[in-house]
C-alpha cells in the first residue's frame, strides 16, 4: 500500500478534474482560476523533468522558486515521484540556499526559469542538478500514479521561522501529513463549494486534499511587508469568500485599513489567527469585523498543527493570565513539566513550565518540546505565558502576562518584555500615525495588573525585531 500524502490530493483531483481549486492573483492585478485538471498536467509535466534527469523516490529536491502556481506544481510533482521536496527559510539570502544544500543531501535545485552558466557550474561543483520549474504543457496521456513510499519517509521539509534563533529543519512525513491533514478535517469540517482565504501554505496543502476551492491572497510573492490591504480586502468581497486563516500581522493590518473603510462581510463564516501570540484585542476586533463569523484562535506549530482551538465566545479572556489558545485537540497528549510558579490573579499559585506534545500528527520522535511556557486550567483551557529563552518567572509573573497586557494600551503597535536579573524591561513599537502611548500610561496599566517595580525600565524603539515569515513573533535575543 503506498502511503504517499500526495494519494490525497491526487484522488481528489482525480474525481473532480474540472472543479476550480486555485484561484490565483497575477502580478499585473488580473487573476487565473486554476482547476484540478491543471493542477494534474502541471505535476505529470514537472514529474517527467524529474524522471529525465533521475531523480528517483528518496531523494532530496530544494525548491527555489517564487511562491506561484508553478512553485505549487513542482512541491505536488517532487512529492508525488517520492522525492523529497525542501523548502528554504523565508526571505533566504543565496548564502542561506547554499547552506541548505551543503547541510543536507539535496539531489536537485528547481529554480523558477532557467540560470546562468556560472551558477550550473557552482550545482555541478555541489553535485546537484539544476532543474527549471518553467515546463511545457502536458501531453503525456494519463496522469502518474503518486509513488508509492515508506511512511516515515520524509514527504515535506521546511523550516521553523527562526525566532528563537537559526531556522531549523523540520521534517514532516508522509504519515504525519496525513494526520495533520486529518485533524484539521475534523476540526474545521469543509463543506461542498466552500471558498477558502488562506495565508497558511499548509492549509492550501489541506484544501486540495478535501476538495476546498483556495483564492490566494492578492500578496506579491506572500512577502507580508508587501500587503496592501486595500487590494486584499477587495478581493475578498469580489470573491465573497466565506473562510480565512491568517496571522497577527496580516489581520492587524486588515483591520486597520476596515477601520476607516468598513466593509460588509456577511458571507464570512469563519475566520482563524494563529502563527504567534493572539493578543485579545484583536480577537474582539476581527469579531467586530466580521460579525456573522465564527473566530478561532489556532495554536501549533509546523511540527504540531494543530495542537489547541479556541472558539471565540462572548466572554473575554484575562490578559493578565497570558494568552488563552483553548482545548486540546483531541488526538494531542500534552505535558507541562513545572520549572516555576505563577501568582495569578486570585492569589492561587500556578506552576508553569515548558509545553510538551505528541501524537499521530506531531512531528517528533516521542514527545515534542514546544519552546512554549504556560498551564492549563481547571476546565482544560490551555494558557501561554511565556516562550523559551526569556522564560524567567519574577514575583509570580512570566513575560507574555505582561505583554499581553501591555498590548491593550492605546498607542501601543507590538510590545515585548524581556526578564533580567531584578525584573523586566519593557520595549514598546508605538503607532507613529496616533501618536506613541506614554510611559505614564503604561505604568499606569501595569500597576493595575501587576506588583510595583516588576518592570523596571520601558523603552520606546521605532521598530521591534521579529522573524521573517510571520512578522509577529518577537526575537528577544536581538532585543
Amino acid at each position: 500500500m503506498s502511503h504517499n500524502y500526495y494519494n490525497h490530493l491526487h484522488h481528489q483531483l482525480r474525481t473532480h478534474p474540472d472543479n476550480p481549486v486555485i484561484v490565483w492573483p497575477d502580478p499585473a492585478g488580473t487573476e487565473t482560476t486554476y482547476t484540478g485538471r491543471d493542477v494534474l498536467d502541471r505535476v505529470a509535466a514537472m514529474r517527467a523533468v524529474l524522471q529525465e534527469a533521475n531523480i528517483e523516490p528518496g531523494q532530496a529536491a530544494l525548491l527555489a522558486v517564487p511562491v506561484s502556481f508553478g512553485a505549487i506544481g513542482a512541491l505536488l510533482a517532487v512529492m508525488s515521484a517520492g522525492a523529497i521536496p525542501v523548502l528554504p527559510p523565508a526571505r533566504s539570502s543565496v548564502w542561506a540556499v547554499l547552506r541548505v544544500i551543503r547541510s543536507g543531501t539535496i539531489r536537485a535545485v528547481i529554480t523558477g526559469k532557467p540560470v546562468a552558466s556560472p551558477l550550473r557550474l557552482l550545482a555541478r561543483l555541489l553535485g546537484v542538478r539544476l532543474l527549471s520549474a518553467q515546463v511545457d504543457a502536458w501531453s503525456g496521456g494519463a496522469w502518474p500514479s503518486p509513488e508509492p513510499v515508506d511512511q516515515e519517509q520524509p514527504a515535506l521539509i521546511s523550516h521553523s521561522s527562526g525566532s528563537t534563533g537559526q531556522p531549523k529543519a523540520i521534517r514532516r512525513s508522509h504519515r504525519v501529513l496525513g494526520a495533520q491533514h486529518q485533524a484539521l478535517d475534523t476540526a474545521f469540517q469543509a463543506w461542498p463549494g466552500q471558498r477558502d482565504f488562506p495565508l497558511f501554505p499548509n492549509v492550501l496543502l489541506h484544501n486540495l486534499a478535501t476538495g476546498t476551492q483556495s483564492i490566494l491572497p492578492d500578496l506579491p510573492q506572500f512577502d507580508l511587508l508587501q500587503l496592501d490591504p486595500a487590494r486584499v480586502v477587495a478581493q475578498m468581497v469580489r470573491h465573497q469568500v466565506e473562510t480565512m486563516t491568517g496571522n497577527v500581522f496580516y489581520f492587524r493590518n486588515l483591520l486597520a485599513y476596515l477601520h476607516t473603510n468598513p466593509q460588509p462581510f456577511d458571507h464570512v463564516r469563519a475566520v482563524g489567527v494563529g502563527g504567534s501570540p493572539v493578543p485579545e484585542g484583536l480577537v474582539h476586533d476581527l469579531k467586530q469585523a466580521f460579525s456573522q463569523a465564527e473566530v478561532y484562535v489556532i495554536y501549533g506549530s509546523s511540527e504540531a498543527e494543530p495542537i489547541a482551538i479556541r472558539r471565540v465566545d462572548s466572554v473575554p479572556a484575562n490578559p493578565r493570565l497570558g494568552y488563552t489558545v483553548g482545548t486540546i485537540h483531541p488526538t494531542i497528549e500534552l505535558r507541562i513539566r513545572p520549572t516555576a510558579t505563577l501568582t495569578l490573579p486570585d492569589g492561587t499559585k500556578q506552576p508553569t513550565g515548558e509545553i510538551e506534545v505528541r501524537g499521530p500528527h506531531v512531528a517528533a520522535d516521542g514527545w515534542l518540546a514546544t519552546g512554549d511556557f504556560g498551564y492549563q486550567t481547571q476546565t482544560g483551557l490551555l494558557i501561554l505565558t511565556g516562550r523559551k529563552g526569556n522564560e524567567r518567572v519574577h514575583r509570580g509573573v512570566q513575560h507574555y502576562q505582561i505583554e499581553h497586557v501591555v498590548s491593550g494600551v492605546s498607542g501601543v503597535d507590538r510590545v515585548a518584555a524581556k526578564a533580567h536579573e531584578t525584573g523586566f524591561v519593557v520595549y514598546v513599537q508605538g503607532r507613529a500615525t496616533e501618536g506613541r502611548a506614554t510611559e505614564v500610561d503604561i505604568r499606569q496599566r501595569l500597576l493595575e495588573s501587576f506588583p510595583e517595580r516588576l518592570v523596571t525600565d520601558i523603552l520606546f524603539r521605532d521598530e521591534l525585531p521579529v522573524d521573517n515569515r510571520h512578522h509577529s513573533k518577537l526575537k528577544y535575543d536581538a532585543l
